[in-house]
């Protein structure tokens, strides 16, 4: 829609720190968790000609990691991503809008390597990319591991708190799942529909001058960008004669915009010999 401006929502709200829960194996192998949430919110000029520049929460995203704090090097860790979107309607000039869910990008890319033995820290790029760091036996899908419910929750807790509303949580799965593909160092996936998971198992690699009897700390930086779809009627509005509340069908509207939420946390991992 002419006047219509895109911008996009950058604010993070971490929820949740950090839980540990011990594993059984030989070293001592744990896991880590954390997540967040956020409204999403998205401005545009309203009447497209001679109108003001105003904003409208347009949606909710939350987010939520766990990965195997340590492994050994002959083993292997791993790192799950989750993300969900919320979305929602509001009027606006005497006509509705609401919003869709889009894509949610996932990226996961390793900023450090530290031996912990010589305590010799690796940030230069040359040295990272040598493949010492190998994701592999990835998928991406819309449900299925045991943190789906936390995810789901805590995008609804963000709604409470926002709206207010107190009726049982409305957000519904889809089934299915996509491999991908493997990388070293970094790796992009992109999940569909209003929740989605990624996960990738992580492999060390001793060449290029590491060795097998030091122990190594991993940094990667793990990152969300979800996008919402902005509709707006097209048509005349309808109204529910069981219900008694206005409705609007999606074919009646056109998409006009898309707005953004982001979400980046550093993670740690340690490979011991």
């Amino acid at each position: 829609m002419k006047g219509v401006r895109k911008t996009s929502l950058l604010y993070i709200i971490p929820l949740i720190a950090i839980l540990a829960i011990p594993m059984l194996c030989w070293n001592v192998y744990a896991q880590q968790y954390n997540s967040g949430g956020t409204e999403v919110i998205w401005g545009h000029i309203y009447p497209p000609s001679g109108g003001t520049y105003h904003y409208h929460t347009v949606g909710y995203f939350a987010w939520s990691a766990e990965w195997r704090d340590t492994f050994s090097g002959i083993g292997d860790g791993y790192i799950y991503m989750g993300g969900t979107e919320g979305t929602t309607s509001w009027y606006c000039g005497g006509q509705q809008w609401w919003s869709q869910p889009n894509q949610i990008m996932y990226n996961i890319k390793v900023i450090k390597i530290k031996d912990l033995t010589n305590q010799t820290e690796y940030t230069d790029p040359n040295v990272i990319y040598n493949n010492h760091v190998y994701f592999w036996g990835g998928y991406v899908k819309p449900q299925g591991s045991q943190y789906v419910d936390t995810i789901v929750d805590l995008l609804w807790a963000i709604v409470q708190t926002k709206t207010g509303f107190s009726f049982p949580n409305p957000f519904k799965l889809i089934s299915g799942s996509t491999n991908v593909g493997s990388s070293y160092n970094e790796i992009t996936v992109y999940g569909s529909g209003s929740l989605s998971e990624f996960f990738t198992f992580v492999k060390f690699n001793y060449a290029n001058g590491f060795t097998y009897t030091h122990t190594y700390e991993v940094t990667c930086r793990l990152t969300w960008i979800a996008s919402f779809s902005i509709w707006v009627e097209g048509g005349l509005q309808g109204r529910n004669p069981i219900e008694g509340e206005d409705i609007i069908s999606p074919e009646s509207g056109q998409a006009v915009d898309i707005a953004y939420a982001a979400a980046t946390i550093d993670i740690k991992f340690i490979v011991t010999p």
